[in-house]
């Protein structure tokens, strides 16, 4: 069966998580797990498409993962496609977004933001993981920090589609960020990440993806 790991991971997750991706994906018809996985078929393959559409979670993930131009060779390290698990390629997919985000800051615009974090938050971590050469070396380490990087994201892309969700963890960083680029700025940093080719679906599979990684590490679930 088709989006059987996805299925799963949804019945896993809450009711408002639920409620949340089914927000940020565009489903019209509901929330519940299986609703959600006909409408990442439609996103995927489209009104027709998705009557033949049969493929799994870790290929949608791997899909958005080409489309976004992840770095597949430091991604498998040696290995097959088939050896990897779906969340090592869903860390990369959000890795990625993130560091496209982070690297269109300037210098003195990534210290304000470090500055603003460091007013507003107590945890080193955060700090910790801006200030890190590479994301993806500080996401692997740290499943808090992919689930940092994730959030924030979310934070800033659902913003950019005009969606409100209620998120606490991205708002330290996205509030920053926001405070040094205001939210014109916004548009224009993230105008540029993933969503080049102006196709609503690989922009709702793409935010449905960072999500999941987010339910994946949200340490308040642990």
């Amino acid at each position: 069966m088709s989006l059987c790991e996805f299925r799963k991971i949804l019945k896993g997750a809450t009711r408002e998580q639920r409620h949340n991706l089914g927000k940020i994906t565009g489903s019209g018809f509901g929330s519940d797990a299986q609703t959600l996985c006909n409408h990442i078929r439609y996103l995927r393959a489209g009104s027709i498409g998705q009557l033949f559409w049969d493929e799994s979670w870790k290929q949608v993930v791997t899909d958005v993962a080409d489309h976004i131009g992840i770095d597949w060779l430091a991604t498998l390290k040696g290995r097959r496609w088939k050896q990897l698990k779906t969340h090592e390629i869903e860390t990369a997919v959000v890795a990625e977004v993130f560091q496209n985000m982070w690297d269109r800051l300037s210098l003195e615009q990534r210290e304000q933001v470090v500055l603003e974090i460091q007013r507003n938050s107590d945890d080193p971590r955060v700090e910790e993981l801006l200030l890190t050469a590479g994301t993806m070396a500080a996401a692997k380490a740290s499943g808090f920090g992919i689930y940092l990087m994730a959030s924030t994201v979310l934070g800033g892309l659902t913003q950019t589609l005009g969606i409100t969700l209620p998120f606490v963890a991205y708002m330290g960083i996205s509030r920053a960020i926001a405070l040094v680029l205001g939210p014109v700025g916004w548009l224009a940093l993230l105008g540029g990440v993933a969503f080049t080719t102006n196709q609503p679906n690989w922009n709702r599979l793409t935010l449905a993806v960072v999500y999941i990684s987010a339910i994946r590490h949200d340490p308040n679930e642990k």
